[in-house]
């Protein structure tokens, strides 16, 4: 049996991402819905992946439900606990408990081609975007000036692919060189531009 196709059960799979065992219970269940909602079952975390990587994975419904490893890893590396090398991210080991945010930009698992397909979170797009504060970049967002995200990860986050960033980019560099330049009041003996200072209105 290939590395990859290796079984884990909820207790390994927690061993394996560092967290407790409660924890991987979650993500092998599907998320809570009310009652009158009449809309299909959401997928758990875990069998989202797999139907993302196209895995069948009957052992998901047993009583001692099983994952293979390779659908493990490709969610840990989606959501931002493990590197693309398989080790865990170290600066999020002690993060405790509420919600938080990948430290860097995390890998797609419906990437299709050889090379990654990244997701940026909040912190990366406003970074990528040349944001000071995330909090600059959601009041933008709520202004409607940054583009809805892309997808939201199996954890409910929202994220943004590397070519919307890109888009995004080149319209605000058009916007800036579609802006009118302030014209100067006139120029001095050097041919420097100046701008002549506007009394203030009488009250």
């Amino acid at each position: 049996m290939a590395r990859g196709d290796e079984l884990l059960s909820l207790t390994e799979i927690s061993r394996l991402a560092g967290v407790s065992r409660q924890t991987a219970q979650r993500w092998h269940k599907a998320p809570p819905q009310h009652a009158k909602n009449k809309k299909p079952v959401l997928a758990s975390a875990l069998q989202k992946v797999a139907a993302d990587l196209e895995i069948e994975v009957p052992e998901a419904h047993e009583d001692r439900p099983r994952y293979p490893r390779r659908v493990v890893e490709a969610y840990l590396k989606a959501v931002g606990y493990m590197n693309p090398d398989g080790s865990l991210v170290e600066e999020i080991k002690e993060k405790g408990g509420g919600r938080w945010l990948p430290v860097r930009p995390t890998i797609d698992p419906t990437g299709t081609s050889r090379k990654p397909k990244h997701r940026y979170y909040v912190p990366h797009a406003a970074k990528e975007l040349g944001y000071a504060t995330t909090e600059s970049f959601e009041q933008m967002r709520s202004k409607g000036v940054i583009p809805e995200p892309d997808g939201h990860d199996e954890l409910f986050r929202p994220f943004w692919y590397s070519e919307t960033l890109e888009e995004q980019k080149k319209k605000r560099g058009q916007r800036r060189k579609a802006e009118p330049e302030e014209k100067p009041d006139g120029f001095d003996d050097e041919g420097r531009p100046y701008k002549l200072l506007q009394s203030p209105e009488p009250s």
